[in-house]
């Protein structure tokens, strides 16, 4: 892997966290853990895998940007994940969207954060 590339990468992950800081607390806490697990386990992955990564992450990165610069965060961030995707999706994928749909469907959140008052 290239310096080059290297800082690509780093920029992105840094350019994303940043963004996270603009959702409510218990979406950021969970964001960023997901972004700091995706990162980390591909960061030795094959360079076939690469640009795909990097690609949907950018994607990401312009839709969160664009969804809090709207006026108000009360309208919906995120969106739909379209149903034909599903058939491009590998085994692994397909469970850890079923874990993570099973992680917010839980009564008691796995994280009760509050944001600290100064």
């Amino acid at each position: 892997m290239s310096l080059k590339h290297t800082s690509k990468v780093r920029q992105l992950y840094k350019v994303i966290l940043r963004l996270h800081e603009g959702l409510p607390i218990d979406l950021k806490t969970v964001g960023d853990q997901y972004v700091k697990s995706e990162f980390r386990a591909h960061k030795n992955c094959a360079p076939e895998f690469v640009p795909e990564f990097m690609s949907q992450w950018q994607t990401y990165t312009k839709t969160l940007q664009a969804q809090l610069q709207q006026e108000s965060l009360h309208s919906k961030v995120g969106s739909s994940l379209p149903v034909d995707a599903l058939e491009e999706f590998s085994e692994d994928q397909i469970l850890q969207l079923h874990e993570l749909l099973k992680e917010t469907q839980k009564p008691n959140p796995q994280f009760d954060v509050k944001k600290e008052t100064d």
